[in-house]
This record gives C-alpha cells, sequence and structure tokens, in this order.
C-alpha cells in the first residue's frame, strides 16, 4: 500500500470518528458513546418532560413501547392516540362487566390489581419482563390523586409515572396533549382536540343567552333517600352542568360530593333530574327503567316540578365521565333544552367510530326515556 493512499485512509477514519461523536451529540443516531457503553441512549426528541396533573415533573427518557393503565380513562386516551396495542398491563375494573365489552382488545392483558389497590410487584415484573433490570420504555398512567403513591413505590425501580385524570372538562384537552407528547403522537392528540373543541363550542353557542333550568344531578349509586349522593362544588359535573346550560342546585354546597336528603331536593324544586347508571359504557340497561319508577315514586315525589312535566333521565355512566364526555355534554344540553337540535346520536357515533375503533351499536339507547327523534 502506497505512502499516499495509507493518508486517503487515515483521513477517512478520522472523519467517521468525528461524524459518529458528532451525529451522537446531535441526537439523530441511537448509538451510545463508545466511554459509556451500556448506559442510557439518546433518542431523537427525547428527553421530554411534562407536567402531570398532580404538579409533578416526569421526565421520559427514550420512545415509550409499553403501556400499563391503571384507569378506564387513560386506557381510552391511549386507544384513542393509536397506542392500545403498547398496553401491557390493566386492573381488573377495566376488563369487569361491560368494561370488558368496550375494551375487547384488552382481554388476556395482564391485571396489575383493582382501582383500590394495585398490585406493585407484578407491575415490576411486567417492566422487568424476561430481564433482571427495569428498561426504561415502559409508563405507568394513573389518576392524579394517587400519583404520589404510584411514584414512590416505582420510581426505585426506574419505571416513570405520570398522573392525568381524562374526566375533568377543564384539564381534558392539556392531558391529552400533555399524553401525545409522551408517546409521540401529538398529530393524533391534535385530532382529538380539535373534533371535542367544535362539539364543545357547538353547545356553548347553542344554550348562551338561554334561561338555566335548576337541575338535581343524583349519583347512581344512591338508594337512601335520607343520604342521597350528588355533585357540589368543585366536582366535574357541576362544572358539566354549567357548561350545559343548567342551574346545578347542589352548586352551592362545599364538599365536591354532598349528601342530601330528598325533602332538601324537594325544596330546592328542580325543573330536570338526571341520574346516572352505575358502571355502564355504551348503552343504558334494563336497570334503568327500575331507578326512574324508583325516583318518581318517592314520598312528595308528585310536588317537584322534574317529576310532575316527566322531565326526568336515567343515562349511561360513561358518556359523562373520560374522553368521551363531551357526548354526555352534548345529551345534557339537548335534555334541558328540547327546543334544540344538537344531535347528540351522531357525536357519540362520531366520537366510537373515529376515536375508540368501534362500530356503534346499531341498537342502543343512552338516555331513558329515550330522546324524540
Amino acid at each position: 500500500m502506497n505512502k499516499r493512499l495509507k493518508l486517503v485512509i487515515g483521513a477517512l477514519i478520522i472523519l467517521l470518528v468525528a461524524l459518529s461523536s458528532a451525529a451522537y451529540i446531535g441526537g439523530w443516531l441511537k448509538i451510545p458513546r463508545p466511554e459509556v457503553a451500556g448506559e442510557e441512549q439518546i433518542y431523537q426528541g427525547y428527553p421530554r418532560t411534562i407536567v402531570d396533573s398532580a404538579g409533578r415533573t416526569v421526565t421520559i427518557t427514550r420512545p415509550i413501547t409499553r403501556i400499563i393503565t391503571l384507569t378506564s380513562d387513560s386506557a381510552e386516551c391511549v386507544r384513542t392516540l393509536g397506542e392500545v396495542e403498547k398496553i401491557v398491563g390493566v386492573t381488573e375494573t377495566i376488563l369487569e362487566g361491560e368494561g370488558g365489552l368496550y375494551f375487547q382488545e384488552l382481554k388476556g392483558r395482564p391485571v396489575v390489581g383493582t382501582w383500590k389497590e394495585y398490585d406493585y410487584e407484578k407491575i415490576v415484573a411486567i417492566a422487568k419482563g424476561d430481564s433482571d433490570r427495569v428498561t426504561p420504555d415502559l409508563l405507568v398512567v394513573c389518576y392524579a390523586a394517587r400519583a404520589s403513591e404510584v411514584s414512590e413505590r416505582l420510581n426505585p425501580f426506574g419505571i416513570p409515572v405520570v398522573g392525568l385524570d381524562f374526566y375533568i372538562p377543564s384539564s381534558m384537552e392539556a392531558e391529552v396533549e400533555k399524553l401525545g407528547y409522551i408517546l409521540d403522537r401529538e398529530a393524533e392528540a391534535r385530532k382529538f382536540i380539535t373534533w371535542r373543541q367544535h362539539k364543545e363550542d357547538a353547545v356553548r353557542r347553542a344554550v348562551a343567552g338561554l334561561e338555566r333550568p335548576r337541575v338535581y344531578l343524583e349519583r347512581g349509586a344512591s338508594t337512601d333517600i335520607g343520604e342521597l349522593g350528588t355533585y357540589g362544588q368543585g366536582s366535574a359535573l357541576n362544572e358539566f352542568c354549567n357548561l350545559a346550560g343548567g342551574a346545578n342546585i347542589a352548586s352551592e354546597l362545599e364538599a365536591q360530593y354532598p349528601k342530601v336528603g330528598w325533602e332538601w331536593v324537594m325544596s330546592q324544586n328542580p325543573a330536570v333530574i338526571i341520574k346516572e347508571e352505575p358502571k355502564t359504557f355504551i348503552g343504558v340497561s334494563s336497570m334503568a327503567e327500575e331507578l326512574r319508577t324508583e325516583l318518581m315514586n318517592r314520598p312528595g315525589a308528585g310536588n317537584v316540578s322534574a317529576i310532575r312535566d316527566g322531565r326526568v333521565y336515567i343515562l349511561t355512566y360513561k358518556i359523562t365521565y373520560g374522553l368521551g364526555n363531551v357526548v354526555g355534554l352534548t345529551y345534557w344540553a339537548q335534555l334541558f333544552h328540547p327546543e334544540l337540535d344538537l344531535d347528540p346520536e351522531t357525536v357519540y357515533r362520531e366520537y366510537l367510530e373515529e376515536f375508540q375503533g368501534m362500530v356503534y351499536p346499531a341498537e342502543i339507547q343512552v338516555v331513558y326515556p329515550e330522546l324524540p327523534r
């Protein structure tokens, strides 16, 4: 080999080494520095940092390829963002009852406890997989109220935890945007947010300037007429009622979820009563008629305007909570103001088909009694 050729080869080697180092520093090659081989790699677009709904700063150092969802609302958002196949762990609550029908693609996924009690050992085992250490490509999503507890148990293993609710109207869109950013699904997040804003704006415009009927909201599990659950200041459904053009009779009660007596409800004389059917996801069941009949036959019920006028409705639980609550918002506005033409059925159909990948059921009733067509 002549001297000139040796010089050329030497120069090329030096150039390649320099380029590799620069590429690594710039973040566009997923290769470790030779001197830190085996440590965390640098990935294009990472790290990504957000402040979750618990006020915690969470940093993700690499693309997320596995997700454990501890709430049905977060599972719904992950599916909306097109990442449902990455879910590798769920709570039993997500799969039980009608939830199993709503999340059919999650059947068979490992169960990591219930909504009350998480199985942290199982979560860590899933995170480790076949390895003896955790690869930081797994994300755990829980409610904000439990984020500190969950992170305290999982952070020692290097498992990132993010607290996002996905059921409070005022924070919904910001939370979708944050999860979309973490999962590198910003476009999908923006598409959903744009659709949701369009539907919410349609309700706002429709109810603007209209007289607000007085509304009593009864929690679905309420049975004792001496202690009926409702929604007060700071609750998501109090905010929801206001957005839909109603006036919640319990809005001045300081507790988020106060208990009231039936006599108090009668004294407030609501014009509309809404009771949620507990734990239903897609449509109301045969329980709806029973719930409505019990409510309308309570002592002194004939003195309440809502009952006298037949404006007592049982609604599917899921449409007022979670990512699709703009569906419930549209139904509520239509119930409060029957003269409007908001077409809530179409809103529900769009949500299920475009963002949940489901076929809208041919026979479905969301409100009992059904809205006039």
